[in-house]
């Protein structure tokens, strides 16, 4: 078992050190989108081709297995959404990284119910990682994610997730997402909506998020990373 288990960890963190220096590059010197989703496109094909996919989606296509070239669209399409998404949320101190931490945990349970050890290991190990960071990331904040810990957090647990999920039933592999991602997943959803329905580009930035609403509601900083 371990050779597989260091094989399935480099598959994990060359892919993911690719978008942490991705991170670092735009932090220092500021890229388009396009270039980034060509570079997480990159890095979600390695996952891919290292053995980390979507082989099927119960929900829309039952239990039988998808094409190559479909599975490869739907694990491209996911890893770059979760990535992105806590990319996202990273609007106010500790925000980004609280919500990372839940949804860290929760796939260390799932792991622990489960079985995969690797994800155990990783997700308690990332779990300790971001503890530790959001003691001075929380506001008032003495560090920050930057891109390049953000993007990094996102690949690592869409990686983490693809990895857990292929080992679990049916309905944990549906739950996971859903109730580990919510979040995330809820608030750039809404955001691509917003801004196509008000026909403004995709990729502006705007003030309209669930956080800048709660603060515009009366709540406090603290109040609204803690909800």
């Amino acid at each position: 078992r371990s050779p597989h288990f260091l094989q399935t960890m480099a598959t994990i963190l060359v892919p993911a050190a690719l978008v942490f220096l991705l991170g670092v590059y735009d932090d220092l010197h500021g890229v388009g989108p396009y270039f980034k989703f060509t570079v997480q496109g990159i890095a979600a094909t390695m996952l891919y081709a290292g053995g980390l996919r979507i082989v099927n989606i119960p929900l829309l296509f039952g239990d039988r297995p998808l094409p190559w070239y479909v599975g490869l669209v739907f694990t491209v399409i996911w890893v770059l959404a979760i990535t992105n998404a806590f990319n996202l949320i990273d609007g106010l101190d500790g925000l980004a990284a609280g919500s990372a931490l839940f949804s860290t945990m929760v796939a260390f349970v799932v792991a622990l119910l489960n079985g995969p050890s690797l994800v155990e290991i990783m997700t308690i190990a990332l779990a300790g990682a971001i503890l530790g960071f959001l003691r001075f990331n929380f506001n008032p904040a003495t560090i920050f994610l930057g891109d390049s810990g953000s993007l990094f957090i996102g690949f690592l647990l869409s990686a983490l997730a693809l990895n857990g999920a292929q080992k679990a039933p049916t309905i944990v592999a549906i739950a996971i997402p859903i109730v580990s991602f919510g979040l995330p997943i809820l608030e750039t959803v809404l955001s691509i909506v917003r801004r196509l329905i008000a026909g403004r580009p995709v990729f502006t930035a705007d003030r309209e998020h669930i956080h800048h609403k709660l603060l515009q509601h009366g709540m406090t900083h603290r109040q609204v990373v803690i909800l």
